[in-house]
């Protein structure tokens, strides 16, 4: 995805509310593109991406753990339950990259709607 292609995808989660950074990673959970509030490292991307790949039970994210709730090859979801940090939502690119959202944890699309909708927009 080059960054024409992740301006309008970001364009496009901007439409609801809740989102707060957007991330694109590479294969190996290197950040190619970032977008929004918060900001990750490489070796944070490419935590959450051993998380994903490995089917792991939660990820880390900005010091906070998210229990993976939907994890398969295309899709990722994952929830903070206790500390309400908000949800991680991801899907991979048809050109082999991830995409990944950070959202509040009060938004008008519950988690799975949200890694449907960053699915659909991964590929679109």
């Amino acid at each position: 995805m080059d960054q024409e292609k992740f301006n309008r995808v970001v364009d496009g989660l901007k439409e609801y509310k809740g989102v707060k950074s957007v991330y694109l990673l590479n294969d190996q959970g290197e950040v190619i593109f970032k977008s929004g509030e918060a900001s990750i490292t490489n070796e944070e991307g490419m935590a959450i991406l051993k998380s994903w790949k490995e089917k792991e039970p939660s990820l880390t994210y900005q010091n906070s753990r998210f229990a993976i709730l939907k994890n398969d090859d295309i899709q990722l979801a994952a929830k903070n339950i206790a500390g309400g940090k908000g949800n991680v939502a991801g899907s991979i690119t048809k050109e082999g990259d991830y995409l990944v959202i950070h959202t509040d944890p009060e938004t008008g699309l519950i988690l799975l709607e949200w890694s449907i909708l960053v699915n659909k927009l991964a590929w679109s």
